[in-house]
């Protein structure tokens, strides 16, 4: 008896293992068969910022960069932690996109916790690979899914957005083009309409649309056009001539889909020669009559959509039923107005306008240039380059601006406001605030909290300090400080509070000088070379292992620092190439490269004036009142990762970092300087890790054994840096020997924590040092887990 049971449970462990064999099999296939996609088949592939598609209700908004690869037949994002254990976060089949165009995701009534990049979005269905697209596009009537193609669109194939966040409008452009190639072969393109803004939970942010299902108030582009004429695109600015809002005409074309910013989509829509309506929702343009059951709506047998008209209405009845099944009254909210009224006209399409607002003034020295006047608006005319755009003002004018010194009106928000700094931190709000000295003075910005702004008060009640106050928003989506005064805009809050305390330590009164104006890509739209009589020398500012550092003005007019390199210290031809394209680098936290004297000896370097000076210095003149703060210190160490993180997003290696090389400005703050200098040393002593003058301390072991640089030995130096800055410059090992230190690295001997430093902080040092460069993190990741330690500390 125990025998024959026995062997039943060896029997049916066999069978077990049999099937979880074949299980695992089929798993691993799978995975081969993903890996020989991704190896063979990538059209393109890139790191971006992804926002969550929030497909259940009540889930967090939330942005996280992924590793995206289009293919030919998916579009898949990845974690980007680890290159060579990338997971898979979810895949698109491009048979069931339906749209790929340029969005708007901040701005008025846009996401305020978005990050600042070049947003575009993807329309989509979810349907299985296998799916047929024109079976698809050709059977939203309303049947339910019960053959094979017979697809019901609004249950069986619900339609979603993904919103990607690029970080050029380069970037955004290839993306949209190379998605939609794919698609145009493996897709017929179709026209249909969408929300270029998003779905607030409250209204759209585009078209003010109140309700979620509210059809799209944009015609998508036509693939085909599109990217035969990519000129032609279909940014939220450049199709302001094709808007509609949800109450406006439309003409005798086609009727196109609509999708959902998140959800399922409130109802499919296929054009015929009628109306007709499913049981399932779904609304139905066929041979007429309103359909019931689970039925298609009637004869529904769809014509082609063709591209001949942006905007579209139906041929015979001006009423519409709503995916709900509800009658809408044309003239309503949501319908679609009789066919005739004033505004049914087909528009040009052929002149798109793109308006810019000026955030700071601008003075046109150079020939070709155009002065901005803060506040103004212009018409851009060419965006191709990234730093400099031409335009047009209101009296006609042409010519070249900085596009740093510039917002899209479509997207511009808070920034027109004085009293907004935008992501300044909660540190160097204070020391902004302090400055002054004034009662009332404030500024609103970002919070550490993302998708909420914080006011920063300084007040002399009890005594003198600045207080905070984050901005909330209640059940109606109205904005406060205390619930007793709400108001619909934060505008609207300001001015309240400009009046009343109202709960606040004191009233508004004012907000600090002008904002600083940034520096600009090089001094002109087309100028890197700079003639030495353009110079004014002023005093020395420091010297260096390259030469001395002198204060300049470029034209009596532009602050710079002049770096005079000793002759014979660097391979100058080769330098002089790449200062070609380093001017062209441009982030908030980098020192700006303006251009340099090449043609005169010795060789200039001309860059951006920083009033303090190095970093290392600035923390050892003030270490009493830094050495308690440890926010502002923290601080100083989240600017420096912001910077690397642009270099290493642009496959910068520094070489050299360290608090010696960062600079600080005005209002504490930090920039990365001399990066990628290190490069065209001709010095033996300098560049050899045997030398004299290489900087051991700052190096990781693979430099050390075998000089292999890359943005992974970047990071151990950042390790290094932080180390510096919460230990206000005090020398890395102290007086250890060069050999002596190789020897303790080599050990995985690192440094200690310093005093003032919390654990939290200590922990991501040490993951700079890591061993292997593989195993520490990238910039960007550093970047998260530091934002994320600022919020826990000191927030």
């Amino acid at each position: 008896m125990m025998m024959g049971t026995k062997h039943r449970n060896s029997h049916n462990g066999s069978i077990k293992s049999s099937s979880s064999m074949r299980s695992s099999s089929k798993s691993f296939q799978a995975k081969l068969d993903r890996m020989s996609e991704r190896l063979y088949d990538v059209v393109k592939s890139g790191s971006m910022v992804k926002r969550a598609q929030n497909k259940k209700r009540f889930t967090p908004v939330n942005y996280k960069h992924r590793w995206f690869e289009l293919t030919k037949q998916t579009l898949s994002y990845f974690d980007v932690e680890n290159v060579e254990r990338r997971r898979e976060r979810g895949r698109i089949h491009l048979k069931g996109v339906r749209l790929v165009e340029e969005a708007t995701v901040s701005g008025e009534g846009g996401d305020p916790s978005a990050p600042d990049g070049y947003p575009f979005q993807v329309g989509y269905c979810e349907i299985s690979a296998s799916a047929n697209p024109q079976q698809l596009l050709e059977n939203g009537g309303g049947g339910a899914v019960g053959v094979e193609g017979q697809l019901n669109f609004r249950s069986a194939v619900p339609q979603y957005t993904l919103y990607v966040i690029a970080t050029s409008e380069k970037e955004r452009s290839e993306w949209i083009r190379a998605i939609r190639q794919v698609c145009e072969d493996s897709n017929t393109p179709k026209s249909y309409r969408y929300h270029p803004g998003l779905w607030s939970g409250k209204k759209w942010s585009c078209c003010k649309g109140l309700s979620r299902t509210t059809f799209g108030c944009r015609a998508a582009a036509h693939w085909r056009e599109a990217n035969n004429n990519p000129s032609n695109g279909s940014s939220p600015a450049q199709n302001s001539t094709r808007s509609i809002s949800p109450n406006s005409s439309t003409t005798n074309s086609q009727f196109s889909l609509q999708h959902n910013s998140s959800g399922s989509l409130g109802g499919g829509i296929v054009v015929g020669s009628g109306v007709g309506v499913g049981g399932g929702g779904s609304l139905g343009l066929g041979g007429g009559g309103v359909g019931g059951g689970g039925g298609g709506g009637g004869s529904c047998t769809p014509t082609s959509l063709q591209p001949q008209s942006s905007l579209t209405t139906f041929k015979q009845s001006p009423t519409l039923l709503n995916g709900n099944g509800t009658l809408l009254d044309a003239n309503m909210p949501g319908g679609i107005p009789t066919p005739g009224t004033p505004n049914s006209k087909a528009k040009d399409n052929s002149h798109f306008v793109k308006l810019v607002v000026a955030l700071y003034p601008f003075k046109a020295i150079e020939g070709g240039d155009l002065s901005l006047e803060k506040n103004a608006e212009y018409e851009v005319i060419d965006d191709s380059q990234e730093h400099w755009w031409k335009v047009k003002d209101g009296l006609g004018n042409v010519g070249y601006i900085p596009s740093n010194y510039v917002k899209p009106k479509a997207l511009l928000g808070l920034e027109r406001y004085e009293w907004y700094v935008g992501d300044m931190s909660r540190q160097r709000a204070e020391s902004l605030l302090k400055q002054g000295d004034k009662e009332g003075c404030f500024v609103v910005r970002k919070s550490s909290t993302k998708g909420l702004y914080t006011l920063s008060l300084h007040t002399k009640v009890p005594q003198s300090h600045v207080k905070h106050y984050h901005i909330k928003q209640n059940a109606r989506c109205e904005y406060y400080l205390s619930e007793k005064h709400c108001c619909e805009t934060i505008p609207d809050l300001i001015n309240y509070h400009r009046h009343n305390s109202g709960g606040l330590a004191c009233r508004l009164k004012s907000s600090p000088c002008d904002r600083p104006v940034p520096p600009t890509a090089g001094l002109s739209h087309d100028k890197w070379e700079i003639h030495p009589m353009e110079l004014m020398l002023m005093e020395e500012l420091g010297s260096g292992q390259f030469g001395v550092v002198r204060r300049g003005k470029w034209r009596g007019s532009i602050d710079t620092a002049v770096k005079m390199m000793k002759e014979g210290t660097m391979s100058e031809d080769d330098f002089i190439e790449e200062a070609k394209v380093m001017t062209k680098l441009q982030h908030p936290n980098l020192v700006q490269l303006y251009g340099v004297c090449s043609k005169h000896r010795p060789i200039y370097i001309v860059t951006e004036y920083m009033k303090h000076g190095s970093l290392l210095n600035y923390l050892r003149r003030h270490e009493k009142t830094l050495i308690g703060n440890m926010g502002l210190l923290l601080d100083m160490c989240i600017q420096v990762s912001k910077g690397m993180t642009y270099l290493e997003r642009h496959n910068y290696i520094h070489r050299d970092l360290a608090a010696r090389n960062c600079l600080v400005g005005s209002e504490n703050v930090v920039k990365v300087a001399d990066f990628g200098l290190a490069r065209y040393v001709l010095d033996d002593q300098y560049t050899s890790s045997g030398g004299t003058k290489f900087p051991i301390k700052w190096a990781p072991p693979e430099v050390l054994n075998y000089t292999r640089f890359s943005s992974k030995s970047d990071v151990w130096a950042y390790g290094v840096l932080m180390w510096e800055i919460f230990t206000c410059g005090k020398m890395p090992y102290g007086r250890l020997k060069n050999t002596e230190v190789v020897e303790r690295v080599q050990r995985g001997i690192i440094l200690e924590k310093p005093k003032s430093c919390a654990k939290e902080i200590y922990d991501v040092m040490k993951l700079c040092w890591s061993h292997g460069p593989e195993e520490r993190p990238a910039f960007r990741v550093l970047m998260d887990q530091l934002a994320l330690v600022a919020q826990t500390l000191t927030d």
